[in-house]
């Protein structure tokens, strides 16, 4: 059910930001329904008729970020000062898929000695927390950029250097020096991705890895759901990606593709029942604790159930389709001599 009695949100219409074009045919549309603080007014996103690219638009103006990244947002309450050894078994099984995702990362740098790796959109640190205390974190000289300054100073308390600002207008980090950048599920909220993109490769050292994983357009289940499809995350995903347009903005900022890989992402699942039935069933608050959009992030019996049977899904819609609604791709500086 849409939220009613909020005041407008200022919106802007923007051209293709990969190539600039006007041109658009229209995807779908949808309105919020994560948090009730935001919002009411629906949204669409368009298909650039020049090179393939979707965006949203209109969108959000810039100096509405404030109004749809509350305080209240979901990444910025995740961390927690419980030992490792004492968290609850869900977030023990997601920190072991981080922590083996990072071994897998710096085995394919092949490289000795100590690591720079930066998090783009690290909020309070829990992340990189994490990478810390892999098998691996004794070489990991962890940094990170966030938007928000109170989720950055959580995350300059735990030891991380965190720069605050959007990333791809921050000037305090170093060119030159990361050898690897992750930017999770943080492409598809920036207004300017090519000029994220080009920061990002201008920070890698030779040789070094930039893994963008974000949510991928081109899956059965987005392009059957349309508007319910978790994946657009109403209105805080500005620019959705498919393979081919990942690899054509790989190839605007100099970097090459190493790696793709399809992820499962059962929290799109959660997202997309929400939607589906709060604009099924108006004015009922079941769909709510039934698929929460914001306490499915919480540990408890109903969020590892959840996640685990959406996650089977995701796994058998990979072997039927060979795609799932969440991409990886691993990037490439190329070393000096080439």
């Amino acid at each position: 059910m849409p939220i009613r009695s909020l005041s407008p949100i200022s919106t802007v219409a923007v051209p293709c930001p990969h190539c600039g074009q006007d041109g658009a045919r229209p995807l779908w549309a949808g309105h919020e329904h994560e948090y009730d603080d935001t919002t009411d007014e629906e949204f669409e996103f368009v298909r650039c008729v020049a090179c393939g690219l979707v965006r949203l638009s209109p969108r959000p103006a810039v100096c509405e970020l404030g109004r749809i990244y509350s305080p209240s947002y979901y990444a910025y309450n995740l961390l927690s000062d419980t030992p490792a050894e004492e968290l609850p078994f869900t977030d023990r099984l997601k920190m072991r898929m981080y922590q083996r995702r990072m071994s897998d990362l710096v085995a394919r740098l092949s490289k000795t000695g100590p690591l720079r790796v930066l998090d783009v959109g690290c909020a309070d640190g829990r992340l990189l927390d994490w990478y810390r205390s892999s098998d691996v974190g004794e070489r990991l000289d962890t940094h990170g950029v966030e938007l928000s300054e109170a989720a950055a100073e959580t995350a300059r308390g735990r030891g991380h250097r965190v720069v605050t600002g959007r990333f791809e207008e921050e000037t305090e980090l170093e060119l030159g020096s990361f050898d690897l950048i992750l930017a999770l599920h943080v492409i598809e909220h920036v207004d300017d991705p090519l000029r994220f993109a080009c920061h990002a490769s201008d920070l890698l050292a030779p040789g070094g890895l930039l893994l963008v994983t974000t949510p991928n357009w081109d899956s059965a289940d987005a392009l059957r759901l349309k508007g319910h499809w978790g994946g657009n995350h109403w209105p805080r995903h500005w620019t959705l990606y498919d393979e081919g347009t990942l690899r054509v903005l790989a190839e605007r900022v100099g970097l090459e593709v190493d790696r793709v890989e399809y992820q499962p992402n059962p929290i799109f699942w959660v997202w997309t029942f929400h939607s589906w039935l709060r604009d099924r069933f108006p004015g009922r608050r079941w769909p709510d604790r039934a698929f929460p959009p914001v306490g499915i992030f919480d540990p408890s019996l109903r969020s590892f159930l959840l996640l685990s049977a959406f996650t089977s899904v995701d796994v058998v819609l990979r072997r039927l389709t060979g795609r799932t609604a969440s991409i990886a791709v691993e990037l490439r500086k190329p070393p000096r001599s080439a």
